[in-house]
């Protein structure tokens, strides 16, 4: 039994076995991917976006001061020039305050002018209490010398009345005339003490009158700055156009009684150009040479954009409008909501053509010179990085990647992550041209499977 067993395996096995053709090939299972350099192109990359055309500046004008409305000179759809008068407003006991002021500085000038005088008459009052006082000095020395003279001749007299040679009664005559002589001699002292007492006081005055100038110059300069005030108040009685424009809005009406900050308050909150706060401007004035339209450009393209960057605007409602033009600025920083960097692109209006709120549509074109670029098709994202897959030593290997812009077709590519040599470090490289980039199919290819280069077209 055992041996019918093994006749019957064998007669199997030899049944089930078939010899390879000499000259079959060995089957290759490697996948074939084509690849290609990152060469040098032009990449041209156009932000496209719809939006509305508005005006350079628009102005809401209100009252600076209370007052009713005397008369108003233009409404909605005039054009004005800068500084035009727009409405004027009465304010009869403010105009009144300004005259009153306007007197209040004449008369502030005036005592100017009085202390001025003032001052010129104590200046001389000191100078003639200066040579009173040397007047008296003077008498003093001509006192002190008759007393000095009238003391030398008592002296030599008493001398000669011991010897008898003149008689005692010429002696007692030069010593009353010595009495007298100092007697004289005090009453200049005295004088010389009562002219340097009104000479100080003299001078005290000039004093006087010197600060009496410096403070009724500083009430003219008080009474000038209220004057000044005054006088801007009554100015915002008139309403003038900032600029030269187009009125957009007019809120006001004759006799109408408007409050500074609120506006008119006659108006209901449907007016055009209330704030959220329901203050209602008089008018609301638009500069419409140039206006203005905006796009948001997005994050990834904000470092490419910049002013004299190419762009394009088109206003379907306006034939033949579509024009040629540059970014005039942008805000150089990204809106935290929509995460765009807003760039204003002016468009040309002298006569008016393209109006506030017209629908538009805006291009940014972003033109990068000669830079290295791949396919699309050689790009993929994962997560939150970018990646091209090499071949390298015929391994696929993806690698991370840092990318510009794209066309659609090709994309811009700067940099890559390698390691250094010899560690494990990383650190990016910029493409040199030499890299072997896989494109087509990346979803069938894995990291560090082995690959052939298909060769084919």
């Amino acid at each position: 039994m055992r041996r019918e067993w093994l006749l019957f395996s064998l007669v199997l096995l030899s049944g089930c076995t078939r010899a390879d053709p000499p000259d079959a090939a060995a089957i290759n299972l490697e996948p074939a991917v084509k690849v290609v350099h990152a060469a040098r192109r032009d990449i041209v990359h156009t932000i496209e976006q719809p939006g509305v055309i508005g005006a350079y500046e628009r102005t809401a004008l209100y009252a600076k001061v209370s007052g009713f409305v005397r008369k108003w000179y233009v409404d909605i759809g005039d054009r004005v020039k800068k500084d035009a008068v727009l409405a004027e407003l009465s304010a009869p006991e403010l105009v009144e305050q300004h005259r009153q002021m306007q007197a209040q500085v004449q008369l502030d000038q005036a005592m100017v002018d009085q202390s001025r005088k003032q001052r010129i008459v104590a200046d001389r009052n000191v100078t003639a209490a200066t040579e009173m006082v040397a007047e008296a000095r003077a008498e003093v020395a001509r006192y002190q010398a008759d007393v000095e003279r009238w003391q030398s001749e008592v002296k030599r007299l008493g001398s000669l009345v011991s010897d008898k040679v003149v008689d005692q009664q010429v002696l007692d005559e030069t010593q009353r005339q010595l009495k007298s002589g100092e007697a004289a001699l005090e009453a200049s002292l005295v004088a010389v003490r009562s002219r340097d007492a009104q000479r100080e006081a003299a001078a005290a005055t000039l004093d006087r009158a010197t600060v009496d100038i410096s403070a009724a110059e500083a009430r003219v300069k008080v009474a000038e700055a209220e004057e000044r005030r005054l006088k801007a108040l009554v100015d915002y009685l008139t309403i003038t156009a900032p600029y030269d424009g187009i009125v957009f809005a007019r809120n006001v009406n004759a006799g109408d009684f408007v409050l500074p900050a609120s506006g008119d308050p006659t108006q209901g909150v449907f007016s055009v150009g209330v704030s959220p706060n329901r203050s209602t401007p008089l008018y609301v004035v638009n500069r419409t040479d140039p206006v203005l339209f905006v796009v948001g450009v997005p994050e990834a393209d904000s470092h490419y954009v910049a002013a004299d960057t190419r762009a394009r605007v088109r206003v379907p409602a306006v034939a033949g409008s579509q024009m040629s033009l540059h970014v005039t600025r942008t805000s150089w920083a990204l809106n935290s909501t929509s995460r765009t960097l807003m760039a204003q692109i002016e468009l040309p209006n002298p006569d008016g053509k393209y109006l506030p709120g017209m629908y538009a549509y805006g291009s940014v074109i972003v033109e990068r010179r000669q830079v290295r670029a791949v396919p699309v098709s050689a790009i993929t994202q994962i997560g939150n990085e970018t990646y091209c897959y090499f071949v390298i030593d015929g391994k696929a290997v993806r690698t991370p990647v840092q990318v510009g812009v794209s066309d659609g077709a090709w994309q811009e590519v700067t940099d890559r992550l390698v390691h250094k040599d010899g560690s494990i470090e990383e650190t990016w490289i910029p493409f040199d041209g030499t890299e072997l980039v896989i494109h087509g199919e990346l979803a069938e290819i894995s990291d560090g499977e082995p690959v052939r280069i298909d060769d084919g077209p």
